[in-house]
């Protein structure tokens, strides 16, 4: 029984009790209707005050488990240059298991809509597939926010759908937009970036109708912005621009959906130059990259300080997932003397040390990502902890609701039959007035559990199933990239605790076979509810809009007349 108790959450604890004494068929129904008290509306809790906070939200690129300072240590520590990260985490609370989904829209569109990818999107978004994105009637944490009278902006990278107006981030309740819709563009030009595996010679420049520019603005194509600046230099000037100009007695949420540091990789030369005694170019100019959003971070939070914001602003840091660790598949281009090292083939460049895998895998380096809370809403008596339960980015929409004081239930999507919110509240454990995260399980895939401790993993090939060492990529991994191992999980499954065994090197699924056989029930159970995600094929009309009424820009393409 203590084990138990251990593994499951007090919903689940109730349910699975209750389903020892009944017959398989009864079992199975008691056991899917414990399984529906996992997250949703029933922790939402007042906001800490009267005053909502100021909320900005950093979603950040690709980016590694140690590619930040605070999760370095020994002599390769100097790799990494991240003071304003590494000081807004000593400042704040660091979150040790917070879970994301394997790649990029899933992940974001969880942050959005407050559900687990397998409940909204579990599959990247193809931009010009008309179904692509989430879901039009579900609604969204600006949208709830705006209710509490917020202003609501959104800088970066959205790749959660654009096929109408209301798909797109203005449409979605954020007041002001810039951003690109894809996974990525060139930063230089906003050229869109076609995919490093299977469009080798597609870089810069690119014309219609081979590819289109991918950079918006509200609701009208960034004409007079492309192609000016570097754009996350443009993005924090737009930062810059809405924090001088905002109310502070008005609540405000910006989220900052950086670049950094999806492929394909570009930084300013002079930030190259910092890293120059690093060997492979992709490395060099990824922590390049980094360390420019080291920089902006430190300008935006000076600016809100200035400004008299921080004290009452709650801030939140997280990857998307985590560091690409593909095979280099091809040399940087250093053709374009002013600007240094491109690199535009392959996704290489980040490092998950010590955490197994990377970006496209399910072990712990793709989908346990650097995240934490800083700001002047965090209590005294908290700053410079760390939080170990688990957590996820779909957390955040609760979170938020909370401490705005609005109602989190998205009654939009109960009257079209979708999916309702995954989302907890967070607060009270940030905040040190619960003990344990209200989170305890995960559904992650119809093959992954994570589960209080523990991690299930079925199927015969999991990607990236290899470990970097503190320096990577090097010469030595060129050769033998992590992306080339996989491990066969087909029977009877694999089980880490990845609380003692973060690293997952121990499977546990001989040892501990009733632990196992509980987990592989719980996700047949949990399994019954992912909702079939289907974007749709690619419709000819969102190239011809982009052509003949946007010139040359990505845009919406259908209900353009309302």
């Amino acid at each position: 029984m203590m084990m138990m108790m251990r593994l499951l959450g007090v919903a689940l604890v109730v349910g699975v009790m209750a389903v020892a004494a009944l017959p398989a068929p009864a079992a199975a129904t008691a056991a899917a209707a414990a399984v529906r008290t996992i997250g949703g509306d029933d922790d939402a809790a007042a906001p800490p005050s009267n005053q909502p906070p100021h909320i900005l939200m950093v979603l950040v690129d690709d980016l590694g488990w140690a590619d930040v300072g605070y999760h370095r240590s020994g002599p390769h520590k100097s790799d990494i240059q991240t003071p304003t990260i590494d000081k807004l985490v000593s400042q704040g609370i660091a979150l040790e298991r917070h879970y994301v989904h394997k790649v990029c829209s899933p992940t974001r569109a969880s942050f959005q809509s407050g559900r687990l990818p397998v409940h909204g999107i579990d599959g990247q978004v193809v931009l010009c597939a008309p179904r692509a994105g989430i879901p039009e009637n579900m609604t969204t944490v600006a949208q709830h926010l705006n209710k509490a009278g917020y202003a609501s902006h959104f800088v970066g990278k959205w790749d959660v759908g654009m096929a109408t107006p209301s798909h797109t981030p203005h449409g979605r309740g954020y007041n002001t937009s810039l951003n690109y819709f894809g996974h990525a563009n060139w930063m230089w030009n906003q050229d869109e970036w076609q995919g490093s595996q299977n469009n080798v010679s597609h870089r810069p420049p690119c014309k219609a109708p081979d590819c289109f520019k991918d950079f918006w603005d509200t609701d009208r194509p960034a004409h007079n912005l492309s192609g000016t600046l570097y754009e996350e230099q443009l993005f924090v000037q737009r930062i810059t621009d809405i924090i001088e100009a905002h109310d502070p007695s008005q609540p405000l949420f910006l989220t900052y959906a950086s670049k950094v540091a999806h492929y394909p990789l570009q930084a300013p030369i002079e930030y190259q130059q910092q890293f120059a005694n690093i060997e492979p170019p992709s490395r060099r100019v990824y922590h390049a990259m980094v360390k420019y959003l080291d920089d902006n971070l430190y300008y935006i939070t000076t600016l809100m300080q200035k400004k008299g914001m921080w004290n009452n602003t709650l801030m939140v840091f997280s990857s998307d997932n985590g560091g690409p660790v593909m095979a280099f598949d091809g040399d940087c281009d250093a053709s374009h003397p002013s600007r240094g090292y491109m690199c535009y083939n392959g996704e290489a460049g980040a490092n998950n040390y010590p955490l197994r895998g990377g970006k496209y895998s399910f072990f712990e380096g793709g989908i346990r990502v650097n995240a934490f809370v800083s700001g002047g809403l965090i209590p005294a008596d908290q700053r410079g902890s760390n939080r170990t339960g688990i957590m996820h980015i779909a957390d955040w929409y609760a979170t938020f609701c909370a401490l705005a004081g609005v109602d989190p239930t998205d009654h939009r999507a109960a009257a079209a039959n979708l999916p309702p919110i995954d989302s907890h509240n967070m607060w009270p454990y940030l905040a040190g007035q619960a003990r344990f995260s209200p989170r305890d399980t995960v559904l992650v895939d119809r093959d992954v559990l994570v589960f209080g401790d523990y991690k299930l993993l079925l199927g015969a090939s999991n990607p990236m199933a290899n470990w970097s060492g503190p320096a990577y990529p090097n010469a030595t991994t060129a050769t033998s990239p992590i992306s080339r191992y996989t491990l066969n999980c087909s029977d009877p499954g694999c089980l880490f605790n990845v609380v003692e065994d973060p690293e997952e090197r121990h499977d546990l699924a001989e040892e501990k076979p009733d632990i196992l056989k509980l987990m592989k029930f719980t996700l047949t159970e949990l399994a019954k509810s992912i909702f079939p995600y289907n974007p749709g094929p690619v419709d000819p009309q969102c190239m011809k809009t982009a052509e003949t009424k946007y010139d040359g820009f990505y845009g919406p393409w259908l209900n353009l007349d309302g």
